[in-house]
């Protein structure tokens, strides 16, 4: 059994409050160079061209519609809270309101406010976590230890640094908070507040990322625990009280999924079938495995993870790891150390809904860690305390924590870099992953929207095509006949082109398209290749065949007369684009 707890003594909230000072340095010594990071990936579609973010008047409406519904097409992430602390954090920054003049790319605004506010987060979810130790009796060393570790590793940069990645910390703030006040009602004579802060937790989790629905399950590995040390403190709960917690989170998922199922329901999905079973059984090995080396060895980190070039070491080294945690729950639970058989089930269970057994959109990403490492340090931590005894091997212990969190913080610091702008962040994911289409995709966008770049755009649109088509080759049944993304990249390969006065080989790329007038929906696509074909026969003093793309493009779309008449007249071509 578990010694008595000791909140009685002097120390015990000291000790607590020492721990949350520790864990406020060690934040902000490995984010704070992420104050300057500007808007990278999808902060655009989450802020910046969000126009409900941007307008207090349309509060009620984010809790209505997919996160992004403006900026990046139709989705299926109902995600309303993190809307609304953009929301806050835009009038923080001073943004212009929806009265304001419309800008493409969204209004300049700061990002500090929307950069401090995420790592407050996360520093709450840590503190949460430190809490949720001290009231569970955990000894001092894992109380600091595992939290300790947890705020300050490079894999939570994905998180933290990313604006937009701030899903991740609410939701285990929230799950965090939500088992701590589960625990005070079970301990609590009157558990109605508590029951009700912990329902509130929960809601909160829901509706800001949708694995907060794994809570419940973390509930129920971990009301044994719970209810050993309300015991321990004098006030057993019955049984009844100590279900009482899990049937509500029960019940509340259940309502959750029938409303994502019905009017939550933004998108059908669509997309790719489901690989083989035994693929992604051998796919959840293999991620496991390198999610261990990443949980000790977090180098090489970046956001298009791919199994395509993991060696197969990877499986045996995850099949070991789920064996060497089956085992160990079962061995700690029959030693009567449940907090460590809690801490190895909280891993696993975190971890099965991102495992990849079922179909997800990636094999795997590093912040979807975030849940997941929380128990796996915690079991860690108690396995160290346990065999550590006193003496010399605790202070060894104590050493190798504080080194390691040295280690993280210098880690975590330099990966921060990465996300200070897209350039940086783009080309930093390719040295990993050369082979991304979307990445050199997005590099293109960004080198030709916002740096002017016209060569490094071209570059990269033509070894985003380069990959589709061999993508294509390699499964030329499951290609479509005119993927967009592809039709989109080659009209802008060819503005590119036009931009370099590379007319030859801005024709190359766009009189094919005109083809995909035969196509149902495409004529527009293909009225805008002709009429850029015929500017760019006319750029290279080829008038008659100028005409006849023009009278094309005419012939499909009627109202590209006046650009035409405009380009005959002699202006500049330049000025077009």
């Amino acid at each position: 059994m578990y010694p008595q707890r000791t909140d009685n003594r002097p120390d015990s909230h000291a000790f607590l409050w020492t721990v949350a000072l520790l864990l406020a340095l060690a934040c902000v010594l490995a984010y704070a160079n992420t104050f300057r990071g500007e808007w990278v990936w999808d902060d655009a579609s989450s802020v910046l061209l969000h126009k409900h973010v941007r307008d207090p008047g349309k509060f009620f409406q984010l809790f209505r519609e997919d996160q992004h519904a403006f900026g990046r097409g139709e989705g299926n992430f109902y995600r309303p809270l993190v809307s609304v602390s953009f929301m806050a954090d835009y009038w923080l920054s001073g943004g212009p309101g929806p009265e304001a003049e419309e800008n493409p790319k969204g209004p300049e605004i700061p990002t500090f406010p929307f950069h401090l506010t995420n790592m407050l987060l996360h520093l709450a979810a840590a503190l949460l976590f430190a809490l949720m130790l001290h009231r569970l009796a955990a000894p001092a060393f894992v109380r600091l230890a595992a939290p300790l570790i947890f705020v300050v590793h490079p894999l939570h940069t994905e998180a933290v640094a990313y604006i937009s990645g701030r899903a991740d910390m609410m939701s285990g703030m929230a799950i965090f908070a939500a088992l701590y006040f589960s625990y005070r009602a079970l301990r609590s004579e009157r558990p109605a507040f508590p029951l009700s802060a912990a329902a509130a937790c929960f809601a909160a989790g829901l509706l800001s990322k949708e694995s907060t629905l794994i809570y419940p399950f973390l509930l129920l590995l971990m009301l044994p625990v719970m209810r050993d040390q309300a015991g321990n403190e004098g006030n057993r709960p019955s049984r009844l009280r100590t279900a009482a917690p899990a049937v509500l989170a029960g019940a509340m998922l259940v309502v959750y999924l029938a409303l994502r199922a019905t009017v939550l329901r933004f998108s059908e999905g669509g997309g790719s079938a489901a690989a083989p079973v035994t693929q992604r059984l051998f796919e959840a090995a293999q991620a496991l495995g390198l999610y261990l080396k990443l949980l000790f060895v977090p180098t090489g980190l970046h956001m298009e993870r791919v199994l395509d070039d993991v060696s197969g070491a990877y499986v045996l080294l995850g099949v070991a790891f789920l064996v060497v945690m089956l085992g160990a729950i079962m061995f700690y639970w029959r030693r009567g150390n449940k907090r460590i058989a809690a801490g190895c089930a909280w891993f696993l269970v975190a971890w099965l809904p991102i495992s990849g057994v079922f179909p997800l959109n990636a094999p795997m990403a590093e912040h979807w860690m975030y849940v997941p490492m929380a128990g796996f340090w915690w079991a860690l931590a108690e396995m160290i305390h346990s065999l550590c005894g006193r003496g010399r091997a605790r202070r060894l212990a104590w050493t190798a924590v504080a080194v390691l969190c040295l280690v993280f913080i210098g880690m975590t610091a330099r990966r921060n870099l990465d996300w200070r702008d897209n350039v940086t962040l783009f080309r930093a994911t390719l040295r990993e992953n050369p082979e991304s289409a979307r990445v050199h995709y997005n590099l293109a966008v960004t080198y030709e929207d916002l740096e002017n770049n016209y060569a490094g755009a071209r570059r990269h649109y033509e070894r985003y095509l380069d990959i589709q088509a061999r993508h294509r080759a390699k499964d030329p049944e499951g290609a479509l006949a005119a993927p967009q993304d592809e039709i989109e990249a080659r009209m802008s390969l060819g503005r590119v082109l036009m931009r370099l006065q590379e007319y030859e080989a801005a024709v190359n790329v766009y009189a094919p398209l005109i083809g995909l007038s035969k196509l149902e929906g495409w004529k527009q696509v293909a009225a805008l290749a002709a009429c850029e074909t015929g500017k760019a026969m006319l750029a290279l003093g080829e008038v008659g065949r100028a005409t006849v793309y023009f009278q094309q493009a005419l012939g499909l779309e009627p109202g590209l007369m006046t650009d035409i008449e405009n380009s005959l007249s002699g202006d500049p071509f330049n000025d077009f684009y």
